[in-house]
Formats: C-alpha cells, sequence, structure tokens
C-alpha cells in the first residue's frame, strides 16, 4: 500500500476508534515516505503514529517515534507549527513515561512556537500542561 493510501486507512482507523490499527497505518505510511524519500511527509506520518501509539497506551513506542522526529526537525528546520506539533507529542510520551522535566521544557518550547504560529489552543494546552507538571 501506498503512503498516501495508509494515511487515509489510518485516518479512518483513528475516526472509528481503532487506535491500534491507526499506529500500524501510520508508521506504514512513514516507512513507505521514508523510502520514497520524502522525509517531511515521513516526519508528519511518524509524528501522528507517535501521538496514537500514546493514547493507545504504548508511550515507549511514541516516545520513540517522537524523539526521532524531533531531531529530524532540528536538523532539518520545519515550520514553527510543525516543530510546536513534534514537541507537544515528545512532551506528552516523555510526561507518560515519567520525564516531567523534559516534558515539562518541551511543553514551554512548544508554547512558544505556538504563540510564533498564531495557534492559541496550542498555546492554551501547552499552559495547561506546564502548570500540572509543575505541581508534580
Amino acid at each position: 500500500m501506498s503512503g498516501d493510501d495508509c494515511v487515509i486507512e489510518a485516518k479512518a482507523a483513528r475516526r472509528q476508534g481503532r487506535l491500534v490499527d491507526a499506529t500500524a497505518l501510520y508508521v506504514e505510511a512513514a516507512e513507505s515516505f521514508r523510502a520514497e524519500r520524502e522525509a517531511g511527509r515521513w516526519a508528519h506520518a511518524l509524528r501522528h503514529a507517535a501521538e496514537l501509539a500514546i493514547k493507545a497506551g504504548d508511550s515507549a513506542a511514541g516516545l520513540r517515534d517522537a524523539q526521532a522526529v524531533v531531531e529530524y526537525y532540528r536538523s532539518s528546520p520545519p515550520t514553527a507549527l510543525e516543530m510546536a506539533n513534534a514537541l507537544r507529542v515528545a512532551a506528552m510520551a516523555e510526561a507518560a513515561t515519567g520525564a516531567t522535566m523534559t516534558a515539562k521544557q518541551h511543553w514551554s518550547e512548544a508554547r512558544a512556537l505556538y504563540v510564533d504560529a498564531g495557534v492559541a489552543d496550542g498555546v492554551a494546552e501547552a499552559d495547561r500542561h506546564v502548570a500540572t507538571l509543575a505541581i508534580a
């Protein structure tokens, strides 16, 4: 299946609440995009896979994939929104795996990028998480 087909199927699986299936399909899409040398699309698909893995209860896989995306974006500057979203997912995984200090740092960095991108919902979400992590 092509990367594009995998993304279509992953979106359908996500809407149906089949998070494990959606995660696997996004991973397959990422692998396809990597094989096609479409690094930006690889990172985007892998970020979705990471977020869904976390939501499905596999925080370790989510963290691994999110870290790969953040590392890629740090070496190949994305848009502010792409980086903010990658940091958001990394922070979610870090918080879920007990790395609260790193999670707080990534939420703070994501917040600044959401401000730059003009995404008020992202700023508010980051503020909530930073406040929660400050208490932990």
